[in-house]
This record gives structure tokens, C-alpha cells and sequence, in this order.
């Protein structure tokens, strides 16, 4: 009874030695009283510093979060969905003023699709932009893997011409997941930096 009072203390001062930070090593008496002679490691083998601890978990925390980062990252691009035959038009080309969805148009938001292709209320990233568009609008020559840009005016919408840009589908919110990066990236650096104290 006693030894096993003996090998609970212990095992508790190693485990409390190692979560208040100090850098406790096994001796070998220690080592042998917690794993018993028959394992046969010396107390150098028996790594019960709390330095290669804390490593460990670090970089398995960091991989969790690195994981973590590159799905947000990946959801605030987008999913791509290949190229598509991309058309512009404003006003001057559609003076109704009224989208199919029953929105008013809105430069830097609108666009129109063919609603079986891309369903009205779709989100999507063109090309490199980072600027989310919303399939608000049809229009008789968009048909399949074809939009339609909303401009300020005709003379934007010729400039633009015909275009191949490849769309990403963008579901969430991309402020909200760079939010949560940038939470991330901060609690990580908050906590190397009481690591290195």
C-alpha cells in the first residue's frame, strides 16, 4: 500500500513539475519507482522535461490551427467552378432597373446567370477579384456557363467586352473567416509569447 503511495505522489509531482513549467528530469530512481526495472531505461532515455512536452503539444497545436487556416482560407476563396464566358451590361443596355430576382442592379454586386447553372442568391468570386458578386439577374443570351457583369454605363460594359475569368462559389462570409484567421494567429502568438517567458 504504501509503494503505491509512493508511485501516485510521484507520478503527481512528476505530472505537477511538468504542468507549473518547471524542467524537471527523471532521476533513474524515479524513472524505475514509475515504469519499474524491467523497462530498462536509464533516466536520460525517460525525457520528462517539460521543454519537449510543450514542444510536442506546440507543434501539434500548430498543425491543428495551420489545418484550420487553410479551410478558411479556402472558404473565403471559394470553390472554383472552372471558366466562364463573362458578358457586362449596364443600365444604358437595361433601363428597367429591376433584376429578375426583383432587386435594383447594383455595380460591384450584380450579376446575371443562368439560373440553372447558378442558382439566383449564388455567391461567386471572379477571377482574382476580391470582390463578391450575387446572382441577382437572367438575361436572354446567358445561357449555361455564361454571366453578365452589372456596370455604371454602356461605355464600362464595352470596355469590359467578353472575358474568361474562372468563377469560385463562395459560401460563408470571407470577413468572418478572415476574422477567425486572424483570432487564431493571435492566441498563437499570444501563447508562444508566454512559452518564451
Amino acid at each position: 500500500m504504501i509503494n503505491k503511495i509512493k508511485k501516485i505522489t510521484l507520478v503527481a509531482f512528476v505530472f505537477s513539475a511538468l504542468i507549473a513549467g518547471s524542467s524537471h528530469a527523471a532521476t533513474q530512481t524515479e524513472v524505475d519507482n514509475v515504469t519499474g526495472p524491467a523497462f530498462g531505461l536509464n533516466a536520460d532515455q525517460y525525457e520528462t522535461t517539460l521543454d519537449s512536452y510543450k514542444q510536442q503539444q506546440e507543434a501539434e497545436l500548430v498543425a491543428k490551427e495551420d489545418a484550420e487556416i487553410a479551410a478558411l482560407r479556402e472558404s473565403a476563396r471559394g470553390r472554383s467552378i472552372g471558366k466562364f464566358k463573362a458578358y457586362a451590361y449596364s443600365l444604358d443596355c437595361d433601363p428597367s432597373n429591376i433584376t429578375r430576382a426583383g432587386t435594383r442592379p447594383v455595380v460591384g454586386k450584380t450579376i446575371a446567370a443562368d439560373w440553372s447553372v447558378l442558382p439566383r442568391g449564388t455567391r461567386v468570386r471572379i477571377g482574382n477579384s476580391d470582390t463578391i458578386y450575387v446572382v441577382e439577374d437572367t438575361g436572354g443570351n446567358i445561357k449555361g456557363r455564361t454571366i453578365d457583369i452589372f456596370m455604371h454605363n454602356d461605355s464600362e460594359a464595352r470596355a469590359h467586352g467578353i472575358r474568361y475569368p474562372e468563377l469560385y462559389i463562395v459560401e460563408g462570409d470571407a470577413k468572418e473567416a478572415q476574422q477567425k484567421i486572424d483570432e487564431i494567429l493571435a492566441r498563437r502568438a499570444e501563447r508562444q509569447a508566454s512559452q518564451n517567458q
